[in-house]
C-alpha cells in the first residue's frame, strides 16, 4: 500500500529548483520562457506605437543610426548596423531605402543619408512614442530592479558565449 502525504506542496514529477545551499527552492519557469515571452510582448508594444504613426522597428532603427552619425550614414554603412532578433542586414537599408522614398532621409552627392525637416519631425514624435513605451513598461519597476534585470541577462548571455 502507498502512503500520500496530502500536505505535500509538490508531486513526485512536479520540477524543483535546488539553491545554491542545498535547500529546496520554488520551482521556477525557465529563463529563456521569461526572456522570450518579455521580449515577444515589448516587441509588440514597441511595434504597435510605432505602426501609429506609419513607421516600422527597421525604420526606426535606421532613423536612429543616422542622425547619431555626424555627417550621415552610407548604404554600406547602413549595411553594418547590427540589427537584432534575427533580422538579416539588409533590413536596415531597405527601411532607409523607403524612408527616402517618404521624404525622411535625403542621399547628398557624396551618397550619405542625413535627415530632412520632415525626417526630424517624423523622428521628433517616434522618440514621443517610444518614450511613453519604455514608461509603460517599466511600470512600477524601480530603476534599481530594471538594471539588475538587464544586468543578469547580460551575464547569462556572457556565461553561454
Amino acid at each position: 500500500m502507498t502512503h500520500v502525504n496530502a500536505s505535500a506542496k509538490t508531486s513526485v514529477n512536479a520540477p524543483t529548483n535546488a539553491s545554491r545551499n542545498g535547500t529546496a527552492a520554488p520551482a521556477q519557469p525557465p529563463i529563456a520562457l521569461a526572456a522570450w515571452r518579455a521580449t515577444e510582448a515589448i516587441l509588440r508594444h514597441s511595434q504597435a506605437a510605432l505602426a501609429g504613426i506609419d513607421l516600422t522597428q527597421p525604420q526606426w532603427w535606421a532613423l536612429n543610426n543616422v542622425v547619431r552619425a555626424e555627417h550621415g550614414l552610407t548604404r554600406h554603412e547602413i549595411r553594418a548596423v547590427d540589427v537584432p532578433y534575427g533580422m538579416g542586414t539588409e533590413v536596415t537599408a531597405h527601411a532607409a531605402d523607403a524612408l527616402v522614398h517618404r521624404g525622411w532621409l535625403v542621399a547628398g552627392a557624396d551618397g550619405r543619408l542625413t535627415l530632412t525637416d520632415r525626417g526630424l519631425a517624423g523622428l521628433a514624435t517616434a522618440k514621443e512614442r517610444m518614450a511613453r513605451v519604455r514608461e509603460e513598461l517599466v511600470g512600477d519597476i524601480t530603476e534599481e530592479e530594471y538594471a539588475t534585470a538587464v544586468s543578469v541577462l547580460r551575464r547569462v548571455t556572457d556565461h553561454l558565449a
